[in-house]
């Protein structure tokens, strides 16, 4: 979805033309309130709308959305609220939640990954972007706005809601990809107010408050997500969910957060990561 393709009244005004493609991109807007007021039931008309105009991605969507449902419905509802979290760890604040993705949406989310992923980076502090570093030798592929639908919006939704943080606080949504030997050494999530180099992304963005994990497959050996605090191992099931908590309650950070994603010693490890702030970038 290109910036121009992210105007709403040309994509409405598309869309009412017969454009499939525009009132799918419209539902994505719609659903995650850019442009347009959010309204999750009117992002779902809009994708229908996409659907009964031929656009074959649209009508994989609403399949996937509905589920098991006997007769096709999606239930937002359902979609919004995520199962009740777990207390695995109370300093660090480290929650799971069984169950937070369909196994029909991790083999989804890992497909629209395969053909996007590359070299995952680390944040470069004096330029703000990404770098290449030997602490991190697993791959990573990146759904930015122009690669986002309703599926993945509705996703970033319900991370939102059980973390507790706005939507527009979400970074880009990645899915990352090891291999046998591949990892992510030890390392925090927290971005360091002591470093100058993070000064303006702070302060245009925010700390990122929360990490939230989702195991899109269990086919493998190893690759646990660890902390340094604790001992702790944690290794879910497919469709299963990690949140923790990169600051404390008054803001500072949370300097016991420092984890790894172990390499897989056997089979191939999918994982959605989701990195939240606690508000919308500033202009």
């Amino acid at each position: 979805m290109t910036s121009s393709a992210a105007d709403p009244s040309a994509l409405l005004a598309a869309a009412e033309a017969g454009d499939g493609p525009a009132a799918a991109q419209l539902a994505v807007l719609t659903g995650i309130g850019l442009g347009v007021p959010p309204d999750w039931r009117r992002a779902m008309e809009l994708l229908g709308r996409a659907a009964d105009l031929g656009f074959e991605p649209a009508r994989e969507q609403i399949a996937l959305l509905a589920g098991r449902s006997a007769d096709r419905a999606i239930d937002i509802a359902a979609w919004l609220n995520a199962p009740r979290p777990r207390v695995l760890s109370e300093g660090p604040a480290i929650l799971a939640i069984d169950g937070f993705l369909s196994p029909e949406v991790c083999d989804w989310m890992i497909a629209r990954a395969e053909a996007l992923v590359e070299p995952a980076l680390v944040y470069d502090h004096a330029t703000g972007s990404g770098r290449r570093e030997s602490v991190r030798t697993n791959t990573a592929a990146v759904f930015d706005l122009e690669k986002m639908n309703v599926v993945l919006a509705l996703v970033r939704e319900r991370i939102a809601r059980a973390a507790g943080l706005p939507v527009p606080g979400l970074e880009w949504t990645q899915v990352l990809h090891y291999e046998v030997g591949q990892t992510f050494d030890w390392h925090v999530d927290w971005l360091d107010p002591a470093t100058p180099g993070y000064a303006a992304d702070l302060a245009a963005r925010g700390q990122r408050i929360a990490t939230l994990l989702v195991f899109l497959n269990d086919d493998f050996e190893g690759g646990e997500t660890a902390f340094e605090a604790g001992g702790l191992r944690h290794r879910g099931r497919k469709g299963d969910a990690l949140l923790w908590a990169n600051t404390l309650p008054d803001g500072s950070i949370d300097r016991r957060t420092r984890h790894a994603g172990l390499p897989p010693t056997r089979g191939e490890k999918w994982v959605l990561s989701q990195w939240l702030r606690g508000r919308a970038p500033r202009a």
